[in-house]
């Protein structure tokens, strides 16, 4: 199940600046980190730059290939996010298989989007 979000709701450009960081924090080029999780180089280039999106499941391989939970990018994007039960609950999806953690991922993605509508 490979579903590209709707970045506006999961604040793209954040995200792949914080991808930038944890990458050079773990000392890897943007082709290094590429070749780990089976992508170009160049897509690595233009998410961090915010100019392209990735799949969810592209997002959990470079989490995975970073050595870091994919909670930990989400909370670091969103610097403001301070409500414990969410932390709570994002460690407890994380403990969950790849594809339910999808399922839970699209579900709040989904939400959010009607939410927007309205």
């Amino acid at each position: 199940m490979t579903k590209v979000f709707e970045w506006d709701i999961i604040a793209s450009m954040e995200i792949g600046k914080v991808v930038k960081k944890l990458r050079k924090e773990k000392g890897l080029t943007q082709t290094e980190l590429a070749q780990k999780i089976g992508k170009s180089m160049r897509l690595i280039t233009y998410f961090e730059r915010g100019v392209a999106n990735v799949s969810l499941d592209t997002l959990y391989d470079i989490a995975k290939a970073l050595d870091v939970p994919v909670s930990e990018i989400f909370l670091r994007s969103e610097n403001k996010l301070q409500d414990p039960n969410i932390t709570l609950l994002m460690s407890q999806v994380e403990e969950l298989s790849s594809k339910d953690q999808a399922v839970i991922l699209d579900i709040i993605a989904t939400y959010l989007a009607h939410k927007k509508k309205k």
